[in-house]
């Protein structure tokens, strides 16, 4: 951090001249001197949080989210991995990879590839001053700036009546209620107070922040299960 320097204007006026000229000589070899060293440069800082994902209490996959902040930019990778078994026999296999960057609060970038079984989408969303430019699958259109991904690494969705997909960039009409405080047990028997959240509309979620942390993320399936993302662990390297 910078000092705080205070310039005594006409103090030379209170000496006689050869102090003056003396302490001019001083200055004059300051000056000559290299400049102090700036301020140390804060090294960048990844955070790991590790989400596993359970259908009707019985683990089925994992979240891998590394938030990585340097300086005024934010990248956020994702990495999502399920496996549904019957039987010993795999009969839903779900991969998704992720990259989203910010830079000084404003949305910069997004790029997936999600293999849904069969079915694969590959996904890039740049900035574009007014508008985000998306190509899917070789299909390119432009949308709404304001728009946000339903990627819910943070609370953002918050206000909004619209999200993109986070595997297909389809436009998802969206309600969000803020439901006020709950106190929540985590797997590790601890409690926390989280923020709980609910989407309705095209998507329904409800959704739990520790400040803008996301906790829990509770939806159900197209069979009525119930499907849960909870944060097991989180380190910053």
């Amino acid at each position: 951090m910078l000092g705080k320097h205070t310039l005594l204007l006409g103090l030379f006026a209170l000496f006689p001249f050869g102090v003056a000229a003396q302490s001019a000589g001083n200055d004059a070899v300051k000056a000559a001197e290299p400049p102090a060293a700036s301020a140390a440069i804060v090294a960048p800082t990844t955070e790991e949080r590790v989400f596993d994902i359970t259908r009707d209490g019985n683990k089925i996959g994992t979240q891998i989210v590394d938030i990585t902040r340097d300086g005024d930019e934010t990248t956020v990778k994702f990495k999502t991995h399920i496996e549904v078994e019957i039987m010993f026999v795999v009969v839903h296999r779900f991969d998704h990879i992720a990259t989203e960057i910010w830079n000084g609060g404003k949305f910069v970038s997004y790029k997936a590839f999600t293999k849904e079984n069969s079915d694969v989408n590959k996904l890039t969303a740049v900035a574009k001053g007014d508008k985000i430019a998306l190509t899917v699958n070789g299909e390119e259109k432009d949308v709404d700036g304001n728009l946000v991904f339903a990627s819910f690494w943070k609370p953002d969705f918050v206000g909004q009546k619209a999200l993109l997909h986070p595997d297909t960039g389809h436009e998802l009409a969206v309600e969000v209620a803020d439901l006020g405080d709950d106190t929540i047990t985590l797997k590790d028997g601890s409690s926390v107070k989280a923020r709980h959240y609910k989407i309705s509309g095209d998507i329904e979620r409800d959704l739990w922040f520790d400040g803008d942390n996301l906790i829990r993320i509770k939806l159900f399936g197209s069979d009525h299960s119930t499907i849960v993302s909870e944060l097991t662990s989180a380190k910053t390297n």
